[in-house]
């Protein structure tokens, strides 16, 4: 008995019952993936390797020392508080640690606003309470010194601030009324 073709039923055309795998178009397929595959390994082969790599020392010595600390000084002077109702002189000096890069640029911004800069400060401590003068760690007058200073004299081309950090190096209070 011959097979014969059965008819679907939907469209009337006849449905074939056997389907062979097209080898040829694998046997080829793989024959071309197996010629780029040793093109390209040739290739690699022949190029060689990457180039060596070496550090530059002086470049990362100079990166190493332009993100290296260093203190400037912002003021050195004594400044009056009356808030208990006697008048006390409060000695004070304040350094801000910047980066050795912004050192220059720092050093030259100090000097132009240096009298803004102790006025900023002298307000500071005029309207501070004796508590905030009489803390062991002047948490207090750092943060609002801190501020200040960062207020004037701006932020770096990234958008960061340049100053690190501010340091009340002496605040020491006399009474002036006596």
């Amino acid at each position: 008995m011959a097979k014969t073709p059965q008819k679907n039923e939907e469209e009337g055309a006849p449905v074939e019952e056997n389907k062979k795998l097209p080898l040829k178009t694998i046997l080829v397929f793989l024959a071309v993936m197996l010629v780029e595959g040793g093109a390209i390994t040739t290739v690699f082969l022949v190029a060689g390797g990457p180039a060596k790599v070496e550090a530059d020392v002086e470049a990362q010595m100079a990166a190493e020392l332009a993100d290296r600390p260093t203190t400037l000084e912002v003021v050195a002077d004594r400044f009056q508080n009356t808030k208990t109702g006697r008048t006390y002189l409060y000695d004070t000096e304040v350094y801000v640690v910047v980066r050795q890069k912004d050192r220059d640029v720092i050093e030259k911004k100090l000097e132009e606003l240096e009298h803004q800069l102790a006025t900023d400060i002298a307000k500071i401590i005029r309207r501070a309470e004796p508590a905030h003068l009489l803390e062991p760690t002047l948490t207090t007058l750092t943060r609002q010194f801190h501020a200040a200073i960062e207020e004037r004299l701006g932020t770096d081309d990234e958008g960061n601030s340049m100053v690190q950090e501010v340091l009340i190096r002496k605040c020491q209070q006399y009474r002036a009324d006596l």
